[in-house]
């Protein structure tokens, strides 16, 4: 396996979209790479939270009547990949733990520690090779129970020669910065529906997992996919909740606006009776011009 970076699509404003997609696709095939058809390829990150208080230990509660931090209840990632199903990766984010282990394992876990699966997230794409380099555009989807979402897009940037970070550091950035240009001409081209899209790289904190020494494997791209999927999570809701509020403030613009409109209408309406009233009392007010002619009776001579 060779040294992985991941690069998320991150629009400046508002959620990812279909434009997007296209428009990386765009700029790997500006770069000349080959697609690789016959490659299907996955990356499913499970949610695990815990239920009743049990003992034992990842994270489960202490014995009763124990207290202090080991008393807390811990969520859990699991990461799995398509191309080794037999094996899942357990990462505690807040501890800088991650665990190898089997599906027996996490069976073990399920059953024994109460965890189970709240939410998965779940990356798929197309490969593309350029040299020695392995490209994969993921499609990364939500779903919660029967509801799925669409989460945004990324790329998976593999440099195959080597497993050692410190050695892959250099080619990797100048592919980065190929990619970040190449982008950066289509957008000033014409691609608007890119316009302050960001090729936005994720930097796990290895060190404090203990890989940072280590050669690059499969426990590094799990953690490095959790905090991937993190961090889409987190823009996924804070763009939500600016279109709520937005959505909030148009209703409230409505109303307000409406409530003007009615007090005009109601102001005119008043005005209109008003001027009707004056008209009426005006007309009643004016006496009749009476004219009194005296009749003097003739006198007799």
């Amino acid at each position: 396996m060779g040294v992985k970076l991941l690069l998320r699509a991150h629009p400046q404003k508002g959620g990812a979209g279909p434009a997007h997609h296209e428009l990386i696709k765009r700029v790997l095939d500006e770069l000349c790479c080959s697609l690789v058809r016959s490659d299907s390829w996955s990356v499913s990150c499970h949610l695990m939270k815990q239920g009743h208080g049990v003992v034992g230990s990842m994270g489960g509660p202490a014995a009763a009547g124990g207290g202090g931090a080991g008393g807390l209840l811990r969520d859990m990632w699991a990461v799995a990949f398509r191309d080794s199903p037999e094996l899942v990766y357990l990462l505690i984010r807040p501890e800088f733990k991650a665990l190898e282990c089997d599906l027996r394992m996490v069976r073990l876990v399920e059953k024994k520690l109460e965890y189970a699966k709240q939410m998965t997230v779940r990356l798929e794409g197309t490969t593309y090779t350029k040299g020695d380099f392995t490209l994969r555009l993921c499609t990364a989807t939500q779903a919660i129970h029967s509801t799925q979402a669409l989460l945004g897009y990324c790329l998976d940037l593999e440099y195959l020669p080597v497993s050692s970070m410190g050695a892959a550091d250099g080619l990797v950035g100048e592919c980065v910065e190929l990619l970040r240009q190449t982008l950066a001409g289509l957008v000033a081209a014409g691609g608007g529906g890119g316009v302050g899209l960001q090729l936005e790289i994720i930097r796990p904190a290895f060190e404090k997992y203990g890989l940072m020494s280590q050669p690059y494997g499969r426990t590094h791209a799990a953690v490095a996919y959790s905090d991937l999927v993190v961090a889409m999570i987190s823009t996924s809701a804070a763009a939500a909740q600016q279109a709520a509020q937005q959505q909030q403030q148009a209703a409230q613009a409505q109303q307000a606006q409406q409530a003007q409109q009615a007090q005009q209408a109601q102001a005119a309406a008043a005005a209109g009776a008003g001027a009707a009233q004056q008209g009426q009392a005006g007309a009643g007010g004016q006496q009749p011009h009476v004219v009194h002619v005296k009749h003097q009776l003739p006198v007799a001579r």
